[in-house]
């Protein structure tokens, strides 16, 4: 059912329009991510839908009696409460039909006979459970939990929070009220990892509508079922999630492009044709006629989203085999710990992904190692041959007060102004851009100068500390293409899972001060904390019931035995996955060839249908093998399991 609908949506900001006749629908169980690059309106859509802002022209309209939930709503929270006093304001209506069922059950102990009032309980009794008034104290803790908000926490009075709990509250409490209709603006900002996978499972499972502003592709992969792309001004639709729409855009811009091309090439004939016939007595009549079509002609557009950042990173010289040993290292501060017994090996062609909630130590342990700060334990041992390069989330090694152009220009004197300039223009600088200096540039602008700098070092050993913050959705997909690309070694702080998932071959997990390596990428480390997960739970569970007990459990398998195992099953869940793709793609042309051929034009044409039924035939030949394949693989995979 459909519960919300835009209808040729216009914003204007004085001369500038940021997008018009946007048009668009919300079914009441949508999943739907909101995806475009940074400035081309997606809040501001948002904020449309909540009545915070008109739009210049278009409406949007709800069902009645839908409730729209904005984070940017939920942030008044009252400092003078307790975080369990405030949450449990969303719920007063309830607590105060529970206060009034009291005063009832009171009122017929006193008048037993009195059936107005039994017929009265009766229903607030109904209405009371209907309404989670025996779950909601328990749906409060959950999601305080969930939320990193442990029950020691509850008490805590609002006005003592940092700003980051705050804002965390703020969600809780937008989660708690559980309206209809979802808008979520950036929720996994400022979200460690084992939030961010709690908020995915409890997203599943919303009863309501959800739309998603995100540049968290990962995020957006396991949440989202519809993508609305909000670019150059338009919005479109597309069936999936984050992957499917990517893969979707990539065939749509390849058509637009072919399309483009043949025009052109049409284009250009035709204009030959009347350039050397519009003067010939003979042909003006047929050169006039083509130069009116041409005229008519739609022309088509080629597909803008050729406009993305070009990054390339690579070194001036090989490393050593050996990059970075860490023995038992320890760091922190003078006064404080951070992490403790750090050991980590870092070879050539490594891509190290460190992750742990925020402020745990993983910048710390980035700046020991580029001797910002002294360890104060162990020991770090450096390769041979080593460039290091370093990335700073906060973006501080930049000068503010030097111009663009200069930031880049003061590093290599002798590069050719033009160089410099063309550097710029390919990490999406203009003319205007490159004489701002660095203090008037956003976010995002000052991560891809930080990123210009950092490829023109020509480094062999890279440190990025966050460096998805600030880019929008494309700039990250060309920033993951190019450290694959990368011929040297990686080691990176990210919170971003997708991010982590492309590039890493090992992750650290820093967690109680301490450190654990795993050797895969965020899918592997997932696994493997699952697997532990439920291994412990069957091990208490076990040694309860045989001896009342939690004793420890020797596991049967080996770490290497193990390892391999986890190896197989992904090659076969790889398997299947890739048949899948086969089929959908002949599946695809097997109904491309079976409209082509019901076409009038060659369903009487022996010559055009005889080579298709040839084509045909091979097409399900080859479909019928790759379902065998399929089921095969399949029931090697389920018996595997």
């Amino acid at each position: 059912m459909i519960i919300a609908q835009g209808h040729d949506l216009e914003k204007q900001f004085g001369a500038n329009t940021l997008f018009n006749h946007v048009n668009f629908s919300i079914d009441s169980n949508a999943r739907i991510g909101l995806v475009g690059p940074n400035g081309v309106g997606k809040t501001t859509l948002l904020k449309i839908m909540t009545g915070e802002e008109e739009a210049t022209h278009g409406e949007f309209t709800i069902n009645k009696g839908i409730d729209v939930g904005y984070i940017a709503q939920e942030n008044g929270l009252d400092e003078s409460k307790s975080i369990w006093d405030e949450m449990l304001t969303v719920f007063a209506p309830l607590i105060a039909k529970g206060q009034k069922i009291r005063g009832l059950q009171q009122a017929i102990a006193e008048h037993p006979e009195d059936k107005q009032l039994l017929k009265q309980y009766d229903q607030l009794q109904f209405d009371f459970e209907q309404q989670g008034g025996y779950t909601y104290q328990a749906d409060i803790k959950s999601i305080l939990n969930g939320f990193n908000f442990p029950e020691n926490t509850w008490t805590k009075i609002i006005g003592d929070l940092s700003g980051g709990e705050k804002t965390r509250l703020a969600f809780v409490k937008l989660l708690l009220r559980k309206p209809p209709l979802l808008l979520l603006d950036e929720p996994t900002n400022y979200l460690d990892l084992d939030t961010l996978d709690w908020l995915e499972g409890f997203l599943k499972t919303y009863s309501g509508a959800i739309l998603v502003v995100s540049h968290d592709q990962y995020f957006l992969d396991h949440l989202a079922n519809q993508i609305f792309e909000l670019q150059f001004g338009k919005l479109t639709a597309f069936k999936g999630n984050y992957s499917d729409y990517v893969a979707q855009r990539k065939q749509r811009d390849q058509q637009q492009e072919e399309a483009y091309e043949r025009q052109q090439e049409k284009i250009k004939k035709d204009e030959e044709f009347i350039q050397k016939n519009l003067v010939r007595a003979k042909t003006t009549k047929r050169a006039q006629s083509r130069r009116k079509q041409l005229e008519k002609m739609e022309r088509i557009t080629p597909p803008k989203h050729k406009n993305k950042v070009r990054i390339k990173f690579k070194s001036e010289r090989p490393s050593g085999k050996e990059v970075l040993i860490l023995r038992d290292l320890t760091i922190g501060y003078p006064t404080k710990t951070m992490v403790q017994d750090i050991s980590l090996q870092v070879n050539k062609g490594d891509r190290v992904a460190i992750i742990g909630a925020n402020g745990i130590g993983k910048s710390t342990l980035l700046k020991t190692i580029m001797k910002d700060l002294q360890p104060k334990g162990g020991s770090i041992k450096y390769g041979a041959s080593l460039d290091i390069g370093y990335y700073d989330q906060e973006l501080q090694l930049l000068d503010p007060s030097k111009t663009v152009i200069d930031t880049v220009w003061d590093r290599h004197k002798t590069m050719p102004e033009r160089d410099v300039r063309s550097i710029l223009a390919s990490f999406l600088f203009t003319a205007k851009d490159i004489d701002k200096t660095v203090g008037q540039l956003s976010g995002g602008q000052k991560a891809r100068l930080t990123l210009t700098v950092l490829s023109l070092e020509h480094n062999n050993f890279l440190l990025m500390d966050e460096p998805t913050n600030h880019l929008d959705l494309e700039a990250k997909e060309v920033l993951e293409q190019a450290l694959q690309h990368f011929d040297g070694t990686l080691l990176f702080v990210s919170h971003d899972r997708y991010f982590i998932n492309q590039l890493s071959n090992k992750i650290v997990e820093i967690k109680d001060k301490h450190a654990k390596v795993y050797e895969g990428d965020y899918t592997y480390y997932l696994d493997e904390k699952n697997k532990f997960a439920a291994d412990a739970t069957a091990e208490v569970s076990t040694n309860e019931n045989e001896t009342g007990s939690a004793e420890p459990k020797t596991n049967k398998l080996s770490y290497q035995e193990q390892k391999q195992r986890d190896s197989q099953k992904r090659k076969l869940e790889r398997q299947v996955e890739e048949i899948e793709t086969k089929i959908d793609q002949l599946e695809q042309k097997q109904e491309q060839i079976q409209t082509e051929m019901a076409n009038p034009e060659i369903a009487t044409n022996f010559d055009k249908l005889g080579p298709l039924q040839e084509e045909l035939t091979n097409v399900q030949t080859d479909l019928e093998q790759a379902n065998n394949d399929w089921e095969t693989a399949l029931t090697d995979l389920d018996e595997f399991n």
